[in-house]
């Protein structure tokens, strides 16, 4: 199931910048209306733990790129996540799923897939065309999914 986005979702490459705050209170509540989840602080687990897995997922270099276009508290754990001169990992939709259901309020499978799926998405829009194609070039077909 795909939700759509919300009118008024904030774009970061909007021409105009007071309307695309580059922050991770902007990344959350765009999550945060897209679900409709009712606390601020569940969209931010959810996008925490959802990045985590990522930074996990993909190659060393790529997450040092993502830095750059993410919010600076999103950035640092991305690149936490892996040792420096690592591979891409690739992991099963089931697991990425598994993993960040560990941490968030929802238990039931298919809704924190469906929630993975909105962070990933919004990821996407966030990220520049140029680092999307190489994210998705560096995911299992079931991840690609997820986040077109």
């Amino acid at each position: 199931m795909t939700t759509p986005p919300i009118q008024g979702d904030e774009n970061p490459h909007d021409p105009n910048p007071s309307n695309s705050s580059q922050t991770l209170a902007a990344f959350s509540g765009q999550v945060q209306r897209r679900l409709g989840l009712e606390q601020p602080s569940e969209a931010e687990v959810l996008v925490r733990s959802t990045l985590n897995e990522l930074g996990k997922t993909i190659s060393s270099g790529l997450a040092q790129e993502l830095t750059v276009s993410l919010p600076p508290e999103l950035s640092a754990e991305l690149r936490a996540q892996r040792p420096k001169d690592d591979a891409a990992r690739p992991v099963g939709k089931d697991a990425f799923v598994d993993a960040v259901s560990g941490h968030v309020a929802s238990v039931d499978a298919d809704e924190v897939e469906r929630q993975v799926e909105q962070v990933l998405r919004l990821l996407r829009e966030w990220l520049p065309s140029d680092q999307v194609d190489r994210t998705l070039e560096q995911l299992p077909g079931e991840l690609v999914a997820l986040m077109r």
